[in-house]
């Protein structure tokens, strides 16, 4: 079991008060969930017959996260690793980026929902972590660029120490130093794949925190995530 807590901010409407007992009851410490007038933010998904998701999200509440916020929670909470993605404000990021640096902890950037990123900001993740649409968009790739899986992985490390690139079905290429290590996709059948990159995420920077290489972690969210897609969400 590793410590988890989580830094942002919801509504003091039913949603948020749903949002912070269901984090409880998953043993999250939520001592540094702010409570905002704005409305909770919302995540509205479809799922398709074979499990894949869209998802348009509203962060709403969490908009208001600031940078002194985020500093005060780091420095009292200490984590050996922080995790954010692109839900929150850039500047509520890159002070999470800025607080590792200077506290020698690891910072881990799920650049999701596609946004705009600094190169600071990519230069401080180790590691980077996105999907193929999301890495040609930082790369700078046309829809219509030949580039293949592992050669795209390892354009990523032009711009981050690491990076841990996932293709779906396709399973996930690991790059870090000068090689890229491709980890194999569990065959499962998917029943709905809403929340798989965060199961993801979460279990890497998890084993991160715990010792593990970035492979060994990489390889173990594969599973969990594997996992998940094969629960119906209402059954989680």
């Amino acid at each position: 079991m590793v410590r988890t807590s989580l830094i942002a901010e919801v509504g003091t409407d039913a949603a948020g008060l749903t949002l912070a007992n269901n984090l409880m009851a998953h043993r999250v410490d939520i001592s540094h969930l702010g409570r905002t007038a704005q409305t909770t933010g919302r995540a509205f998904i479809t799922v398709t017959p074979d499990g894949e998701n869209a998802i348009v999200v509203l962060a709403l509440a969490n908009t208001t996260l600031t940078a002194a916020t985020v500093r005060e929670s780091l420095d009292d909470q200490g984590p050996a690793v922080v995790l954010a993605q692109r839900e929150s404000p850039a500047e509520a990021v890159e002070a999470a980026a800025a607080w590792c640096v200077t506290h020698a902890s690891r910072f881990i950037l799920n650049a999701s929902p596609i946004a705009p990123v600094s190169s600071a900001l990519l230069m401080s993740a180790d590691p980077l972590i996105v999907n193929s649409e999301e890495a040609r968009g930082i790369l700078g790739l046309t829809p219509d660029d030949r580039t293949d899986d592992a050669e795209l992985a390892r354009n990523l490390l032009l711009l981050a120490p690491s990076a841990v690139l996932t293709v779906g079905r396709r399973g996930i290429f690991v790059a870090a130093g000068d090689t890229v290590t491709p980890i194999p996709a569990h065959e499962v059948t998917a029943v709905d794949t809403t929340g798989t990159g965060d199961e993801f995420a979460g279990t890497l920077a998890a084993w991160l925190a715990l010792g593990a290489s970035l492979i060994e972690a990489a390889l173990l969210g594969n599973t969990a995530a594997a996992r998940l897609v094969q629960i119906p969400r209402d059954a989680r």
